[in-house]
Parts: structure tokens; C-alpha cells; sequence
């Protein structure tokens, strides 16, 4: 083996080593947020069958974290610890008092352990990213290089939520229509049969992803969209086109179908869940009763860190008040947007409560279009926030990739940010925009990052061999 080919698995390593290093050193992080999920969990495990009554998630996280309480009976014992004191404690580890976390003995069962390696394989999904955006093994080393600097699926994917799960699925998915747009523009083999087992296998992850949680099912109608624009960009290949859209469409119809049809037979209702899209929707109503002074805060404020002292700023405390993500805050939109839930539904059936909100939404739609914009720009940061100030910035980085790069990296950079931006529009549109909603954004920002650092670094090494020579 050559001493090249061994640097870079070497190096390779190291990065894996690195991303499950800074996982161990933050810790479990499971939060309030996972009392819901870990409960649901618990129910299928004690039960063996899915709960009765309204169907407000979708099942495959659960069903994952029972299947691996089966497998381990102290997952069991820790998720039903989690479950009894989530109430009252969450964060990290600096936030558990003495009797808290270590109560529940996270370390003790391959929980844990099991979540690291699932942020693992996402990191090195995005290595692959980065890899075939360029066919330089250079790029896919920055690329993981950067997602395991940025931290940004640590906190999330060391808790026992959805995206825990939904971080290698999202990746998977990209990686496959990256891989898929190579094929078509004759960077890739496009052997009919490893094409179709390559779409097939994108299907299959797209419809693990829209059963883990709300709104990935939408991409499944996205996809087909995006696939006619591009076979009227690209007519001579159209057909290679509509055979992988349709091999995506079957793989992901075989996850789904079973789910939805048993909706149907035993809930009486066609779609992935029941009651969670309207209530998701009014917490996102009330962020309209911004000011415009207010939605021009919104901009600093939620650019990562250091945004909430540059809002500050340039603004008084009383304007960024409003808008700060804190729940125990009185005058915040996310303070009103879940306290105010409960008064809205108080006097419309449940039956009626989609149309309530939808009617709601219509009937101020330019400011509800208006806010989702930084609605948006909120999804966007934080991927960057542990070690990078102002890490929504580095997005002109992979705009700067779209304009210079090859024909090959811009149709690897659109295939890879365009589910991240489709889930990020509707997010922002539908809900309080979360960041760790859009955690999807890391694969093409790492990409895009990593694309003009190569070019710097090349530029760079070739002009010193210049001068030495």
C-alpha cells in the first residue's frame, strides 16, 4: 500500500476520532425536549404495539429506541430514569446537578455509545460529500474536517431525539443525489444497473427520513419537482433522469406505504400524522405580531455566536427581548407561542383546528411571508455556534463555490443543499424554525467551505513551488 493511500486513511481516522473525542467530552444530552419521544418509546417497548389515541408522531425513532432497549435491558433502565426526571433537570453537563444525570448512569448501557457512532457515519457521509463535489480526497478531508470543528450535530445527535436518528438519513440522502448527479453529468459510472441501485437505496433512506419526524415526508413531492427542472436543464439525459426519480419513489414507497396505509385502515385518516402540523403552525402565528424594528433585529441577533451582543448593540434590550429563545421569558415570541397554544384551541374542535390556523395564516399572508424570512435565517445558524462567531457568514463561502467552481461542484453543491433548503423553507414558513430543525444545512455548508479552502491552499502551494523552483 503507498505511504499516500495510508495518510490519508490515516487521516481519515483521525477525523472520526476527533468528532467521537469532542462527543464523549460533551456528553449525553438528553433534554426536555426528549421526554415526549422517550416516553412514546417506552409505551411501543411495554406494550409491544404503537399507543392509541391521535397519531402526533411519526414511529421510526421510537421504534428505534425500542428495539435497542430489547437488545439492551439498561437502555430500558436509563430511558425510564430519563423519562421520571426529564421534568426537572435538562442541558449539558454543566447544567445537571449532583443527583441528576448521573442518577440515571447514561454510560452504564450501549446507548450512548450507539449515538455517537450514528454521528460518526454522518461524519463520514459528509467526507463522501465533500469527495464527490470534487474527486479531490483533499475537499473530503476539510469537509468532515470542518463538520467536526463546527460541532454542530453534537448536541443534538447525543440525545435521544429524531435527529439523533435523522443525522446519517439526511446525509445518506444527499450523498445519493449527489451521487446520482455525477452519474448524469458523466462524472460518475452511469451504469444503469448501479444507478438504479443507488436511487433505489436513496428512496429507501428518504422514507426512513419522513417516518423519524415531520416535515420530510414533503420532500417526497419536492423530489419529483426538482427532477423535471432538471431534465429541462439537462434534455440529453432527461430519461436517465426519470429512471432515477422513479427507482427513488419506489425505494421510498416501500418504507411509507405500510405506515400510511395502516393510518388509513385503523385511524381513518390519509397522511403521517394527526394534530402535530396545526398545533406546530399557531406556535408559528404568533412570531407575525413582530415589529418591523423587531424583524430587523432578528438578522444580528440570530447569526450564531456573538449575534446576541451585536443585536443588542444595535438595538435595545426591549426590542431584543422579544426574540430571544427562552420560554421563561414572558415578553418572547417562544414564551407566547407555547403558553398562548392551549388559549387558541380553547374554543375550536380538534377536527377544525388545521383550517383555523391555515385561515389565520391566509388571512395575514405578506407579513406571515415577510417574517419567515428571518425565520430562516434563524434555521441557518448555530451550526457554527460553538467555535465559529457569526457562523451564518460562512454561507457567502459556499455562494463564492457556486460562482467559481466547476460545473461538477455546482451540481454537487445544488444536489446536496437542495432537501436542507426545502425543509428549511417550509420550516420557517410552518414553525418556530429551530436550528436543530434544518441540521440537514451542515453536508453543503461543509462542502462549500471546504471547496475555496482547497483552492487557497493549492493556490498557494503551487505559487511557493513556483518560487522555489
Amino acid at each position: 500500500m503507498r505511504w499516500r493511500t495510508c495518510l490519508h486513511i490515516l487521516v481519515f481516522v483521525s477525523l472520526l476520532g476527533a468528532y467521537a473525542h469532542d462527543a464523549a467530552e460533551i456528553g449525553p444530552r438528553d433534554g426536555v425536549d426528549g421526554r415526549w419521544y422517550i416516553g412514546y418509546a417506552l409505551s411501543i417497548f411495554h406494550e409491544s404495539r404503537l399507543p392509541e389515541g391521535p397519531v402526533e408522531i411519526v414511529p421510526l425513532h421510537p421504534l428505534w429506541l425500542a428495539m435497542w432497549m430489547r437488545i439492551d435491558p439498561g437502555i430500558h433502565d436509563y430511558l425510564q430514569c430519563l423519562h421520571g426526571n426529564l421534568p426537572y433537570w435538562s442541558g449539558g453537563k454543566k447544567y445537571y446537578p449532583e443527583e441528576g444525570l448521573d442518577v440515571c448512569r447514561p454510560l452504564d448501557n450501549a446507548g450512548f455509545y450507539v449515538l455517537v457512532l450514528l454521528g460518526a457515519v454522518g461524519i463520514g457521509l459528509v467526507w463522501l460529500a465533500g469527495w464527490l463535489a470534487s474527486g479531490r480526497l483533499m475537499v473530503a478531508h476539510l469537509s468532515a474536517f470542518f463538520a467536526v470543528y463546527a460541532q454542530g450535530w453534537i448536541s443534538h445527535s447525543n440525545a435521544n431525539i429524531p435527529e439523533s436518528l435523522a443525522i446519517p438519513l439526511f446525509a445518506g440522502v444527499n450523498v445519493c443525489l449527489a451521487w446520482l448527479v455525477c452519474a448524469c453529468i458523466g462524472e460518475a459510472s452511469g451504469a444503469k444497473l448501479r444507478t438504479a441501485a443507488v436511487a433505489t437505496t436513496c428512496g429507501l433512506l428518504l422514507g426512513a427520513l419522513a417516518l423519524t419526524r415531520p416535515p420530510y415526508e414533503f420532500l417526497l413531492a419536492a423530489l419529483p419537482f426538482a427532477a423535471a427542472v432538471w431534465m429541462f436543464s439537462d434534455r440529453p439525459r432527461r430519461r436517465e433522469t426519470a429512471a432515477a426519480t422513479a427507482w427513488i419513489l419506489v425505494g421510498a414507497s416501500l418504507v411509507v406505504a405500510p405506515w400510511l396505509v395502516r393510518n388509513y385502515t385503523e385511524r381513518g385518516f390519509v397522511g403521517f400524522t394527526q394534530g402535530y402540523g396545526p398545533g406546530i403552525l399557531v406556535e408559528r402565528l404568533v412570531f407575525n405580531d413582530m415589529t418591523w424594528r423587531q424583524w430587523a433585529a432578528a438578522f444580528p441577533l440570530w447569526s450564531g455566536r456573538g449575534g446576541h451582543g451585536l443585536g443588542t448593540k444595535l438595538f435595545e434590550p426591549e426590542t431584543v427581548a422579544f426574540l430571544k429563545y427562552s420560554n421563561r421569558h414572558p415578553e418572547s415570541y417562544v414564551h407566547r407561542a407555547r403558553s398562548d397554544l392551549n388559549d387558541m384551541w380553547a374554543n375550536v374542535a380538534a377536527e377544525d383546528r388545521l383550517g383555523f390556523a391555515l385561515g389565520r395564516m391566509w388571512a395575514d399572508l405578506p407579513k406571515h411571508l415577510a417574517v419567515s424570512v428571518p425565520l430562516a435565517w434563524r434555521g441557518m445558524r448555530q451550526w457554527t455556534e460553538g467555535r465559529v462567531p457569526y457562523g451564518s457568514v460562512l454561507w457567502l463561502l459556499v455562494i463564492f463555490s457556486f460562482a467559481r467552481g466547476t460545473r461538477r461542484n455546482r451540481s454537487v453543491l445544488a444536489a446536496l443543499a437542495f432537501c436542507p433548503f426545502v425543509i428549511l423553507a417550509i420550516n420557517a414558513l410552518v414553525s418556530t424554525s429551530l436550528p436543530r430543525y434544518s441540521f440537514g444545512l451542515l453536508v453543503p455548508l461543509s462542502v462549500g467551505v471546504a471547496l475555496p479552502v482547497a483552492w487557497v491552499v493549492e493556490g498557494s502551494w503551487n505559487r511557493i513551488r513556483g518560487w522555489i523552483q
